[in-house]
């Protein structure tokens, strides 16, 4: 019944990942992302093919089926991992860019190539079953062969591991990176793939556990049919959020207007002291004057088109002379200004939230707390009871 079950979960796996990698394939903008994530969806049909035809290949009497179907799933498995970490880093570049050094995340499914490319050249017995007689009887390069597949089959649970780090470090650079260049965030953090960490972490725990079990260390009780299901959750809500997604760092410049690098480093700029000073004045006038903190949407790049600087030397003003990311920088009007009305007026919180530019009472919230240390409400009940009110709406900036 288990072996039906896994049959049934890894057809529909291939199947969903077959018109995944179609409809990928088809989109004409962020082709780099959607080509990611169809490399992603192709090693996934591939861990899930042998599985999926292992009831044709029985019919069809095709010989060592069950060793073909071991390396095969060997060599899909080793790929889903890195096939995903490029997904991760293409669609959280600035310019949809691939990981550096990429060859080095495919040095282990490529071992498990050559163990798939080797099979035929194994001894007729050993290709029978591989059975634990075979492995003490083998002598020389087939023995060598049943060791790779021994270390394959324990490297795919150490990859595992250290690919859910390198994504979840790289979500989190990422939302450091969002904070230079937008000033609401909301919708661009990628929390779905924040979940699909956590609930890869799970797993992974649990085929530990199984690992453990099978050496005779740990007992579990866990069959693999939990296994299957687990990582068909894991798939399924991968493939309707990467479907959806569209990359993060977008800029809503024209051609050559984005910041030159992922990462905002100003050693070789050539901005003076005079310059930050200008530009300085002009950011604090665009929010003052002009209130441009009052978009929601409101980006680097649209305000360096406003002063008519460059989204770098605005970062390199924002970071060295006013010691201030592009967030906490509009932010910070927002925040005054929301002090201001919840003082002099009698507008909601709500209303207030969307009235000086953020787009989600969450985030007014969380903003106002990091500033005043208190909610909305009670700044607002506390402000009510003095006498002497300042104007709250200078107090939080240019000060």
């Amino acid at each position: 019944m288990e072996e039906i079950l896994d049959e049934l979960i890894a057809v529909a796996t291939l199947g969903i990942a077959l018109f995944g990698i179609v409809f990928s394939l088809m989109q004409q903008q962020f082709q780099k992302v959607y080509r990611s994530f169809a490399l992603f969806l192709a090693a996934v049909a591939v861990n899930n093919f042998p599985t999926a035809m292992l009831r044709i290949a029985e019919a069809a009497q095709i010989p060592q089926t069950h060793l073909v179907i071991g390396v095969i799933s060997i060599f899909g498995a080793l790929c889903i991992a890195p096939t995903f970490w490029v997904y991760v880093y293409t669609l959280t570049s600035v310019a949809q860019k691939r990981p550096p050094r990429l060859y080095l995340h495919f040095i282990l499914p490529a071992f498990a190539l050559l163990a798939a490319m080797a099979l035929p050249f194994l001894p007729a017995d050993l290709r029978s079953g591989l059975q634990l007689e075979k492995y003490i009887a083998a002598v020389g390069w087939p023995m060598a062969y049943i060791v790779l597949l021994g270390i394959l089959e324990i490297a795919l649970y150490i990859q595992l591991g250290v690919y859910i780090i390198l994504v979840i470090r790289r979500l989190l650079r990422y939302r450091r990176r969002l904070k230079d260049v937008y000033a609401s965030t909301e919708k661009r953090e990628l929390n779905w793939i924040f979940v699909i960490g956590l609930l890869a972490m799970i797993f992974w725990v649990v085929q530990i556990l199984g690992l453990l079990a099978a050496f005779g260390i740990e007992q579990t009780l866990i069959s693999s049919v939990i296994f299957s299901w687990a990582g068909f959750a894991i798939f399924l809500a991968s493939m309707i959020w990467g479907l959806r997604q569209r990359p993060g760092l977008l800029p809503s410049a024209p051609q050559g207007q984005q910041p030159e690098q992922e990462s905002l480093k100003y050693e070789k700029s050539a901005l003076t002291a005079d310059a930050s000073a200008r530009i300085e004045r002009k950011l604090r006038a665009a929010m003052k004057l002009d209130q441009l903190h009052h978009n929601p949407n409101l980006s680097l790049w649209d305000l360096a088109r406003h002063v008519g600087a460059s989204p770098n030397y605005i970062s390199q003003t924002l970071n060295e002379v006013i010691g201030e990311n592009f967030f906490d920088f509009v932010n910070g009007y927002r925040i005054a200004d929301a002090m201001h009305k919840l003082v002099h007026t009698d507008d909601t919180v709500l209303a207030i939230t969307y009235d000086v530019g953020f787009n989600a009472r969450s985030s007014f919230y969380t903003a106002f707390r990091k500033v005043t240390g208190q909610t909305p409400s009670a700044y607002r009940k506390e402000m009510s009871g003095r006498a002497d009110l300042d104007d709250t709406k200078e107090m939080q900036r240019d000060t």
